[in-house]
């Protein structure tokens, strides 16, 4: 309905009063009461003047130090550019246009239909061709209805929006709209209101992923600008105050997209009818077209259109975000939102050219690999293996889980060759990055970087043996003190580093955290030497020695590469350089990176930690990694409860890493998953095809003579020198068959020089226990070797039942050296020659006789057998058959004396 209104102008006509009529002359004294109100109310008036100036003085110096730290105004942040950037892989081939990744398609405004300019005018900006970039008059009014408790409309302009948008971005801060402010003046006095309203409807956000009103009309309409209807050009006007809310595709198709079922009515309709109305209420449409368009019925997609991915978009997104960091660090800019916003508009229009590390044959066959390998292990709970989400871009996707991300470095270069952050190419642009963005438990495979490299560069070596037993360690924390795993009876007691890592044992890790070599400040300084920030890591037992810290893939996958790079870490890029329109480098990977950062202080240590890793590959739980011909070290890591699992391994030319697991970690994979049955052998399938027909060589060129290193066979107990007591302990009894002696390198610094001192053999009568005398039969003399545990040695606390476990009745805890061990030692002081042993037997008969003479004493079927014995003992010819007899005899001659009498 139309309503006219008209208003009668008035004269109003002033007679002339003469001054003289107006005013008279107070004659009269004025009340005392009244001279002290006006005083007050000229003292609170001075008063009142001179707080303003003051609080006018503080808000000038303030606006002006907002106005003086605002961005520089640049016109091409505003216009559209010809200068495309553009992305190229590692062998200079064109990969894409940056400006390929938004949903962006520039349209000039003679083709943008006046209707749909005046949509936007009507709703956003009434005045827009009157002010001069900020509208006072409608922030005057904005500023009435906020006080008012009203609803604002809000008081920026088509002008100030489009500088938030492109140059300072969405930060809700006085600060910001002062700058704002003052940068749209400046805009409005070098652009055309033509070319400022051009840039507005290329670039304001309408929902979805769509930017510009060209994308917006195609996606949700599937037309072309011109072919838009008024009531078209009003809802897509309308999307500006809040593109969610008021989202025409999520509302109409609510059932799809889990809206309220009156969202379209009450969200979508009602917003269009309101643009409709401002652009009555301002002469841009008629009556009739106002009419018409209230009823039109709208068709709309049901789905977006703009759901073609460009190639390798794990990685080309990851890169673009790589040169947004460095390039805004090395500018000294604070990287957050606002300031992010500006250079990446910067970058997508200023002609910019990418060289990145990409290798898309790298790429493209991890991506393969995950996608179509069918080993992928199951969940515990199968009803989560698929997980359905809406996409703001009204895109419903499904994601198979458990999911897969990994990435590959070349670890001689720090160049990031393939990031791979899901089992299949995204199906969305900026979605999750796994490789990047998943800060994931990495269980064991932590082990190398936080405990056994930190553990040698300190003096350790692969032959240092740790006690992989129960029994509380000192730091852990928790009920039991130790952790869980690898206690089995074949791991069970003293154990290498080397074995350590080769079958993965948590208590060996867990002891050398909180042993003389490592220490947890330790473990996390060699960490953040490997590119881990400390802030990601938990410093305790679970954090640095279980791997329940949260780390990306693609730090895990740098820090394994400094190991392979001989220990030199190297920053992960994804780019060389980025050259502007002119050629210039804007942005070096050689000065980013700076010289490589060493880890060790040994050289000798990287070289010992991959030769250990190379057995965790051949011998132990990384077995499914081999590639027949090359050399292959690497470390499994499977989490807490099965939460997922992962691999990370060196080749001679690549480092990398897999991760699989369920997006949610409260959802657990099966049972008995591990990083050896999973991880390693997908890592393995792609690995293998990467190094067809490259060169076999060494992981790490060196050999030990140059590094310093010797080799040495030491106790598997004491880990000094193994001694010939060391060897008997192994021989004397099939329990203790296990402890062989160790042959492995160590630097020439921590070399072992000292014998064994725990293992003692020494000669002891059988007869009495005590070391054997002078005066003991040979024949009862046995070598019986000992194992000596004293204060400091890591066995000495462990409980009695564990020493039981570990070594029988052979151990002892003592305090003394060996020579003052040997000499507290008791000596046997039993006669046990031979002649000695006759004395006793002839003593024996006697008593056996005296026995034989008592009548009826002795039946005499056992009778004849005690002389049978007599006679048997009286012929022997040496002492064993002598003794054999006697104890015989005198077996006899007891149980007939414990026989009552008949």
């Amino acid at each position: 309905m139309c309503y006219t209104v008209s208003m009668e102008k008035k004269t109003v006509k002033r007679a002339h009063i003469g001054r003289d009529t107006l005013f008279t002359r107070n004659k009269g004294r004025k009340p005392f009461a009244l001279d002290i109100l006006f005083l007050s109310l000229k003292l609170l008036l001075v008063a009142v003047l001179i707080v303003g100036m003051a609080g006018v003085g503080l808000g000038y110096g303030v606006l002006k130090a907002y106005i003086d730290t605002a961005p520089v105004f640049d016109i091409a942040q505003l216009t559209k550019s010809d200068r495309t950037s553009y992305l190229y892989d590692m062998n200079g081939n064109e990969l894409m246009s940056i400006s390929a990744i938004e949903y962006r398609d520039w349209v000039d405004l003679e083709d943008i239909p006046e209707m749909l300019r005046n949509a936007f005018i009507s709703v956003e900006d009434v005045r827009f061709y009157k002010h001069s970039g900020v509208d006072f008059k409608r922030l005057f009014s904005a500023a009435l209805e906020i006080l008012g408790n009203s609803n604002s409309s809000g008081g920026s302009t088509i002008t100030q929006q489009l500088i938030k948008n492109k140059v300072l971005g969405a930060e809700r801060t006085y600060k910001r709209k002062i700058q704002e402010a003052f940068l749209a003046l400046q805009c409005e006095k070098v652009m055309e209101k033509d070319d400022i309203l051009e840039a507005y409807l290329n670039d304001i956000y309408l929902g979805g992923s769509n930017y510009g009103v060209k994308t917006a009309a195609r996606d949700y309409f599937g037309k072309e600008l011109n072919e838009l209807s008024i009531r078209e050009c009003a809802l897509i006007a309308g999307l500006t105050q809040n593109p969610y809310r008021y989202n025409p595709r999520l509302n109409y198709y609510w059932e799809i997209y889990g809206r309220d079922p009156d969202a379209y009515e009450k969200y979508t309709v009602a917003r269009t009818n309101t643009v409709l109305s401002r652009m009555y209420e301002n002469d841009k449409i008629t009556r009739e077209q106002y009419l018409s368009a209230l009823n039109e019925t709208l068709t709309i997609n049901p789905y977006s259109e703009n759901s073609r991915m460009y190639d390798y978009a794990y990685f080309v997104e990851y890169c673009i975000d790589d040169v947004l960091t460095h390039w805004m660090e090395q500018d000294h800019v604070v990287n957050n939102a606002q300031n992010r916003a500006i250079y990446e508009n910067r970058l997508r229009t200023g002609g910019y050219r990418i060289y990145t590390t990409l290798d898309p044959n790298v790429q493209e066959t991890v991506q393969s690999e995950i996608t179509n390998w069918d080993g992928y292990p199951q969940l515990a709970d199968m009803s989560q293996n698929v997980i359905t989400e809406v996409i703001s871009d009204s895109i419903t996707i499904e994601t198979i889980e458990p999911q897969a991300a990994a990435v590959v470095i070349d670890q001689y270069t720090g160049e990031i060759r393939a990031i791979i952050g899901g089992r299949t190419e995204p199906l969305i642009r900026k979605g999750l990055n796994r490789a990047t963005q998943s800060y994931v438990e990495v269980g064991s495979s932590i082990k190398p970087l936080s405990i056994y490299g930190a553990a040698l560069d300190n003096g350790a070596s692969p032959a240092t043996i740790v006690a992989n037993t129960t029994g509380r360690i000192e730091g852990w924390g928790g009920d039991k003190g130790y952790p869980e795993g690898g206690l089995a009876k074949k791991h069970f007691g003293p154990v290498t580093l080397r074995y350590g890592i080769k079958e993965s044992l948590n208590v060996v890790a867990a002891r050398l955290l909180f042993s003389k070599y490592v220490g947890v400040e330790q473990s996390v300084e060699y960490m953040k030497r490997l590119g881990i920030p400390e802030s990601q890591l938990n410093p305790d037992g679970p954090g640095l020695a279980l791997g329940t810290s949260g780390i990306t893939p693609l730090q895990m996958c740098a820090a394994y590469a400094a190991i392979a790079n001989n220990g030199y870490y190297i920053k992960p890029l994804s780019f060389t350089k980025v050259t502007d329109n002119a050629g210039n480098v804007v942005l070096n990977a050689n000065i980013i990176r700076g010289s490589q950062q060493k880890v060790y202080t040994d050289a000798a240590t990287p070289y010992l930690l991959v030769d250990m890793l190379k057995d965790a590959i051949e011998n132990g739980t990384g077995s499914n990694a081999k590639i027949p011909g090359y050399e292959v070290a690497g470390k499994t890591g499977t989490n807490a409860d099965y939460a997922s699992v992962f691999f990370a391994g060196m080749t001679c030319k690549y480092t990398a890493v897999v991760w699989i697991g369920h997006d949610y970690p409260v959802n657990k994979l099966v049972t008995g998953s591990s990083g050896g049955a999973y991880a390693a052998v997908l890592w393995n399938r792609f690995m293998s095809k990467l190094m067809e027909g490259e060169e076999s060589k060494p992981i790490i060129n060196e050999n030990e003579a140059t590094l310093g290193l010797v080799q040495r066979t030491v106790c598997p107990i004491s880990g000094k020198l193994v001694t010939d007591a060391c060897v008997h302990y192994r021989n004397s009894n099939k329990d203790f068959n296990k402890y062989k002696s160790v042959t492995d390198w160590f630097s020439y610094a921590n070399v072992p020089t000292e014998p064994c001192d725990m293992h003692l053999t020494l000669s002891i009568c059988k007869q009495s226990g005590a070391i054997a005398g002078a005066n003991c039969n040979p024949e009862d003399v046995e070598q019986r070797t000992f194992v000596l545990l004293r204060p400091g040695n890591q066995f000495y606390d462990l409980e009695d039942s564990v020493l039981n476990q570990l070594f029988g009745n052979t151990w002892v805890r003592t305090d003394r050296s060996t020579s003052q061990f040997i000499l507290e030692f008791p000596v046997c002081t039993i006669d046990t020659s031979l002649d000695a042993l006759k004395e006793k037997g002839e003593a024996l008969i006697r008593s056996v006789e005296a026995l034989l003479s008592e009548e009826g004493r002795v039946p005499e079927d056992r009778a004849a057998y005690l002389g049978m014995l007599i006679e048997t003992m009286q012929k022997a010819s040496d002492s064993e058959e002598y003794r054999k007899a006697y104890d015989a005899l005198l077996q006899e001659y007891n149980r007939l004396i414990a026989e009552p009498e008949a």
